[in-house]
């Protein structure tokens, strides 16, 4: 094994280490004052919502609002990968529907949904963000969907 490789190695362990420290403390603990510690100032969210921002402020509203919309909120992480500078995630997240989400009132359903995350790292924090979503099956458990 080279040096490099030890080294690519050891970078990708910590990018998952810190993923999973982001979806344990932030976004299921609600810890938004860690932010600014993990998330890049220049952040690039390249799925982000029509309205919603793009940059590390906007990861700060969405966290903000995903506690607002659901109490008793929790995130399973059922994989977690990592390749050189991306992090990829398969969560689970469930919760109460007590508030509202992307203009759904609140229906005080239980809702389950799971999104897929790919996360590229530079300098120890996340970057860029790309995700995939089951809005399909959150929009059904809400009511919003017949």
């Amino acid at each position: 094994m080279t040096d490099t490789h030890q080294t690519d190695t050891h970078q990708w362990a910590r990018n998952v280490d810190r993923m999973r420290f982001f979806v344990e403390q932030v976004q299921q603990g609600g810890r938004f004052e860690l932010i600014d510690t993990l998330v890049h100032a220049g952040y690039r969210n390249h799925t982000a919502e029509p309205g919603q921002a793009s940059d590390r402020e906007g990861v700060r509203a969405t966290m903000s609002a995903l506690h607002a919309a659901f109490s008793d909120l929790t995130v399973g992480v059922l994989h977690c990968v990592g390749d050189g500078d991306l992090v990829a995630t398969h969560k689970v997240f469930g919760g109460r529907h007590t508030g509202p989400w992307f203009g759904v009132p609140a229906s005080g359903h239980r809702v389950e949904f799971r999104v897929m995350d790919l996360v590229r790292y530079r300098d120890g924090q996340m970057a860029e963000h790309w995700a995939v979503a089951d809005a399909m099956t959150l929009l059904r458990q809400t009511g919003a969907l017949a």
